[in-house]
């Protein structure tokens, strides 16, 4: 293949000097370089390129490039988009805004007629009707729950088609059904099939996860997965301080994913808020540190400590899960469960007396009092080891259900599973209006991992991570939800900043703890993660091209492309 960075040079980024305002309020709708290349690239070279993993991050506005790249080979191709449910509306959204062009699927009279009238009017209705038409006469739009039940019985054909798989990273599992269905329809398809995947973290928990999505692309030689990925690419090294993994053969990593990767590191870091990332400690009473050692005791068979000879890449979903909720509350009647929810009440709540049983909701609920602006609090745990317990706590002290009482200074709004696709949007809306920037509409949103992808919250303050999670990304994920792409670009500059908070539950007593013991498992796995992710970008196609805005000064390792000019 001819050198790309020499074709495609019109395409070379410069360094970014640019404003959050410039970024953020600019004059007009432009196609940024990164989305307008990948669709003539991949039309220019489509005798040669059936695939590709677009691993394009946050503020890179990947589902605009992905709209790009379809809208260019529409009128010979059909076009299949595959994404989560819950960005099916985002995407639409997406093909009704300039993205495509102007007029494509909504007209500007149309946009100008919706600013007018009812949402529940007939005049709205016969509207929408007429540009979801123009969408689906060249898009089959479905979640993978749809997409991978078709495939099942038989209904989904591949030939002649591009394949868009957004979030691609939730569809990888070696022994996921989602996974296996995909693969299996793919590689019975001809070549007449284009697939293409995004994802702003395809390594989520484990190195083999970019092997498995890269063998989506029938590359040529295909990359091992399982063990054999492990025994080629990894080498596992014991220490004093437990056992880790280091890459090795990363040149061979690189030959085999050469041509599939574009990269794009996202908008300039001038377009988010800054933020400070704090780990907060927090020493358990003697009263919770006895239920948390109780627990312990149960699955740690007596001996003290023997989590810590766990795999990092082997590590069970629910990996002490007793202890881990115990080291967010212990019920003050010594049980767990609902039966230990229910002696959660009265003087127990008390700001004075809540440490005894959570130390963590002690020093979170300081934090917020102290907050000018909205906040959002998030666990893994939507029951009563995490966000139903917080509610509890909250409510004693003067908060109220948004759902039940509509809006006020004193509000809260939770964002679970269990909230309609409605309520949720009306909790956005709200939560995300200008007027909000003080959190006088609803000051606390509480998230559960529903919360993780596909959601924007405006102007946050203070993001409270209740406890830690053995993968960075989840982390990463659930900070993204208050750091977006412009989320501050209205306030003041002194509010253009974030507070994220992440609680361990510690002891004098032990060496290390659950909480710290998870943490350090997250920082270890990111490290070895972060080396293979250096790999791809140093080997995309557009390493050249996008340098400028992909490797900043202050960033810890260059990034050396592959393919030299």
């Amino acid at each position: 293949m001819e050198d790309i960075t020499k074709k495609y040079k019109k395409y070379k980024l410069k360094p970014s000097n640019e404003s959050m305002k410039e970024l953020c309020q600019p004059s007009k709708f432009k196609l940024q370089p990164q989305q307008t290349f990948l669709p003539e690239y991949l039309y220019d070279n489509k005798k040669k390129v059936n695939g590709l993993l677009i691993y394009h991050r946050i503020g890179s506005g990947k589902t605009c490039t992905a709209i790009n790249i379809a809208e260019k080979f529409k009128k010979e191709y059909n076009i299949m988009v595959v994404l989560p449910a819950a960005l099916i509306g985002n995407f639409k959204d997406e093909l009704m805004s300039n993205c495509p062009g102007e007029d494509i699927y909504m007209k500007d009279s149309e946009k100008q007629k919706l600013k007018d009238i009812e949402i529940d009017s007939t005049e709205y209705k016969e509207i929408m009707e007429k540009v979801n038409d123009r969408i689906d006469k060249y898009y089959k739009i479905y979640s993978y729950h749809k997409f991978v039940d078709l495939v099942q019985e038989n209904k989904i054909k591949l030939k002649d088609t591009i394949l868009i798989i957004d979030e691609i990273q939730n569809m990888i599992s070696m022994t996921g059904t989602f996974y296996r269905t995909l693969k299996s329809i793919i590689d019975k398809t001809d070549s007449t099939l284009k697939v293409f995947l995004l994802s702003a973290t395809p390594m989520f928990d484990r190195p083999v996860e970019i092997a498995l999505t890269l063998n989506l692309l029938r590359p040529q030689k295909t990359l091992p997965i399982g063990i054999d990925f492990n025994n080629e690419f990894l080498s596992l090294v014991k220490t004093d301080q437990g056992m880790f993994y280091k890459p090795i053969n990363l040149k061979l990593f690189k030959d085999l994913t050469n041509n599939m990767i574009s990269y794009y590191r996202g908008a300039p870091p001038t377009a988010f808020p800054s933020y400070d990332f704090k780990i907060v400690k927090c020493n358990m009473s003697e009263f919770q540190y006895k239920s948390y050692l109780t627990s312990l005791s149960k699955l740690d068979n007596n001996i003290k400590g023997s989590f810590k000879d766990v795999d990092i890449l082997k590590l069970p979903g629910d990996f002490f899960l007793g202890p881990r909720m115990l080291s967010n509350i212990a019920f003050p009647n010594k049980s767990i469960g609902d039966i230990g929810y229910s002696s959660l009440k009265n003087d127990v709540l008390q700001l004075q007396n809540i440490d005894k049983y959570s130390i963590k909701f002690f020093k979170i609920f300081k934090k917020i009092k102290k907050s000018e602006g909205p906040v959002f609090v998030y666990s893994n745990f939507k029951e009563v080891g995490g966000i139903k317990s917080f509610v509890k706590f909250i409510e004693y002290h003067g908060y109220q259900n948004y759902k039940v009482f509509g809006e006020g200074p004193k509000t809260y709004a939770i964002w679970s599973g269990d909230e309609s696709h409605h309520t949720k949007e009306e909790i956005k809306h709200m939560f995300n209006q200008k007027e909000n920037s003080d959190g006088s509409k609803i000051k606390i949103i509480l998230g559960s991992p529903s919360i993780k992808e596909g959601v924007s919250l405006l102007r946050v303050e203070q993001i409270h991570i209740l406890e830690p999670y053995w993968n960075f990304s989840r982390i990463q994920q659930i900070i993204g939800r208050g750091i977006r792409f412009c989320s501050h670009k209205d306030v003041s500059k002194v509010k253009q900043h974030v507070f994220v908070y992440l609680y361990l539950a510690t002891h004098p007593k032990e060496d290390i703890s659950i909480d710290e013991y998870i943490w350090s498992l997250a920082k270890k796995k990111n490290k070895l993660i972060e080396q293979f992710e250096h790999a791809l970008k140093e080997n995309a196609i557009d390493c050249q091209l996008f340098h400028s805005r992909n490797y900043y000064k202050t960033d810890d390792k260059e990034i050396i492309c592959s393919k030299k000019l």
